[in-house]
C-alpha cells in the first residue's frame, strides 16, 4: 500500500513546547478524520503538507476507540466507521485530531471504499 504522511507543524511545536517545560501537557489525540482529497488527478497520493490545518476535503470525525504501544515509540490509534454508515463514501486522506479539533498528523493513501455491510477500520501510526 503506497502512503504519504507528516506530523503537522502545530503538533511538532506542541511537542517542543512541552518537552522543554513551556508547557505542561499537550492536548491528547482524541479523533480521527475521514477526507477524499488526498490524491491527485490520477488517483496517486498527494504529499501532506506539515502546515495543513484541515484535511482537503473532510467527510466525517470518529473517535478514537483504541490505542496501542507496539512497541514504546509508537502509538498506534484506531477509529471505526460502523456498518451501514458512510456507505459508497470514498476515503483518501486520514489525520489524527487533538481533543481542541486540531490537525496533529495527516496521511494520504490510494482511494477506498466504504462498503455497505462492513464496519471500516483505520489504524494511523505516530512514531517518535
Amino acid at each position: 500500500m503506497s502512503k504519504k504522511s507528516v506530523i503537522t507543524l502545530y503538533r511538532r511545536i506542541k511537542l517542543a513546547q512541552v518537552t522543554s517545560g513551556e508547557i505542561e501537557k499537550i492536548p491528547k489525540i482524541a479523533y480521527m478524520a475521514f477526507g477524499r482529497g488526498g490524491t491527485d488527478e490520477n488517483g496517486e497520493p498527494l504529499t501532506p503538507s506539515e502546515e495543513q490545518t484541515e484535511l482537503n476535503d473532510e467527510i466525517c470525525r470518529v473517535p478514537i476507540n483504541n490505542v496501542e504501544f507496539p512497541i514504546a515509540t509508537v502509538v498506534m490509534y484506531t477509529a471505526v466507521l460502523p456498518r451501514g454508515q458512510y456507505t459508497g463514501e470514498k476515503f483518501n486522506e486520514f489525520a489524527l485530531v487533538d481533543e481542541d479539533g486540531c490537525l496533529c498528523a495527516v496521511q494520504n493513501t490510494y482511494t477506498k471504499q466504504k462498503d455497505e455491510d462492513l464496519a471500516m477500520t483505520w489504524e494511523i501510526e505516530d512514531q517518535f
